[in-house]
C-alpha cells in the first residue's frame, strides 16, 4: 500500500491511497492520480508512473515535457521511500509519499480520502463523471511490468511522431500550390512570349 498527499497544486490537501501495482499520474481523466486539467498545467496527460517492482515503489517519468522530480532531483526512474516529495514539472503541483506499507496487492480498487478542507468538484464539470468523456482504461495483459509488451508500455505517440504526422498534409497542401503557381507562372510566361 502506498499513500500520498497533494501539497500543491488545485486538490491541494487531497489524500490518496492505493494497493495496486500500476498508478497513473497526470492530467487525463482516467489517471489513478489525476489533475485539473485547467489549473494544474505543469503535469502532462500522462505525466509519470508508479510501479511496483520487487516489493519496491518505482516512480517513472512517462515522457512528460517539464519532468518529473524527486526531492528536487529531476529523475526518469527512481525507487520512492516515506517523506519523498514528487513534483510534475518544474513548479508544478507536488505529492508527498506519506506511507509505504509491505508488498503492493494485485489489481485492487483504489480507495480515495479527501480532506475536508478541498472543495469538492461540480460533477456536472467533473470529466470523471460526466459520460462520454472518460474513455475507459484499456485492460493490462499482466500486472508486473516484466509482462507488458513492449508495444503496449507506452500505449500513446511521442510528440515527434504526431507533429510530424499532423505536418505532413500541410506540406503536401503547400508543396500542391506551389506546384499549381509554378504552372500557372509558366503558362503566363509562355503565352507573353508567343504575343
Amino acid at each position: 500500500m502506498i499513500r500520498l498527499c497533494q501539497t500543491k497544486g488545485a486538490d491541494s490537501g487531497r489524500e490518496l491511497e492505493f494497493d495496486q501495482d500500476l498508478i497513473r499520474i497526470g492530467r487525463m481523466p482516467d489517471s489513478d492520480v489525476n489533475f485539473d486539467p485547467e489549473v494544474d498545467l505543469d503535469a502532462s496527460g500522462r505525466h509519470a508512473e508508479i510501479r511496483s517492482e520487487n516489493g519496491r515503489y518505482i516512480l517513472i517519468d512517462a515522457g512528460s515535457r517539464n519532468g518529473t522530480w524527486l526531492n528536487g532531483q529531476r529523475v526518469k526512474h527512481a525507487a520512492l521511500r516515506t517523506d519523498d516529495e514528487i513534483e510534475l514539472g518544474r513548479g508544478g503541483p507536488k505529492l508527498k509519499v506519506w506511507a509505504l506499507q509491505g508488498r503492493p496487492g494485485r489489481k485492487r480498487t483504489v480507495s480515495r480520502t479527501s480532506s475536508a478542507t478541498v472543495p469538492r468538484r461540480d460533477p456536472r464539470f467533473d470529466a470523471l463523471t460526466v459520460p462520454g468523456i472518460a474513455g475507459a482504461r484499456p485492460q493490462e495483459k499482466g500486472s508486473s511490468p516484466d509482462s507488458l509488451a513492449e508495444d503496449s508500455r507506452f500505449p500513446y505517440p511521442d510528440r515527434d511522431s504526431v507533429r510530424n504526422r499532423r505536418r505532413r498534409p500541410r506540406s503536401a497542401v503547400l508543396w500542391g500550390a506551389a506546384g499549381v503557381v509554378l504552372v500557372a507562372a509558366i503558362a503566363i510566361v509562355v503565352t507573353a512570349s508567343l504575343q
